[in-house]
């Protein structure tokens, strides 16, 4: 994934976490709870009593980041990894603009149901299918590294038990993301709202520790120049 584009997409998804919590202030003094966490909305703020989701989103950056320093972040390792863990990758010319049909993007691809599933199942070859596993779709055998960084943390968040990835989320969150103006979000429930939010959080935590690294490793790589050129560490 180019950097900028990275850059980008986490400033709309910032944008429209804004936009989330906005919409959440019309539901004042009401709560509502999912597997790992419980919203409750007083005077217009929320407060997300999360722990258990906060235990878990560490453990994934964690883990991640131990499997990533472990392969030195090669991206064929990284989908050696995925496919030792029993989840599908399938290599589709075009991949890009075929997935558009299904509003999807190259990388992981949640559960899906239904017109979608069926689109994707004949995609990858898989017959007629209105309900698909978790998987993944690239364009290329050799897939840019930090695509697949990005999509690896997801897929890890997934595997992991986080909310967000759940089918019907999947497709509030596409629309959402293609669409958040009023007309859209003013027939959203609060229990959708919450979804969105898991989400956004999902996408937005992939997509900063992708760049995170990214930076880190210009840093190294810099550093490491440095001392090879003149022996020094200031940079």
């Amino acid at each position: 994934m180019n950097i900028f584009k990275k850059i980008i997409r986490i400033f709309a998804l910032y944008s429209k976490k804004r936009a989330v919590k906005k919409k959440l202030r019309q539901y004042s003094k009401t709560s509502v709870t999912t597997g790992v966490s419980k919203t409750i909305i007083t005077e217009g703020a929320d407060i997300t009593l999360n722990s258990k989701s906060e235990q878990l989103s560490q453990n994934v950056k964690d883990s991640v980041t131990d499997i990533v320093k472990q392969c030195n972040c090669e991206a064929q390792k990284l989908l050696e990894y995925i496919k030792f863990s029993k989840t599908k990758i399938y290599y589709i010319l075009s991949a890009e603009k075929l997935l558009k049909y299904i509003n999807e993007q190259e990388g992981f691809i949640p559960e899906q149901k239904g017109l979608d599933a069926l689109i994707l199942s004949i995609l990858t070859g898989n017959g007629i299918k209105f309900r698909t596993e978790p998987l993944f779709v690239f364009g290329s055998k050799n897939p840019e590294k930090y695509l697949v960084l990005y999509n690896f943390y997801k897929w890890y968040s997934m595997k992991s038990g986080l909310p967000g990835f759940e089918c019907e989320t999947q497709k509030l969150f596409k629309k959402y993301y293609k669409n958040n103006s009023k007309s859209v979000t003013s027939k959203f429930t609060l229990e959708e709202i919450v979804s969105l939010q898991n989400a956004i959080a999902r996408d937005s935590e992939a997509a900063e520790f992708a760049l995170n690294y990214e930076k880190q490793n210009e840093v190294s790589k810099k550093l490491s120049d440095k001392i090879s050129n003149d022996g020094s560490a200031n940079i």
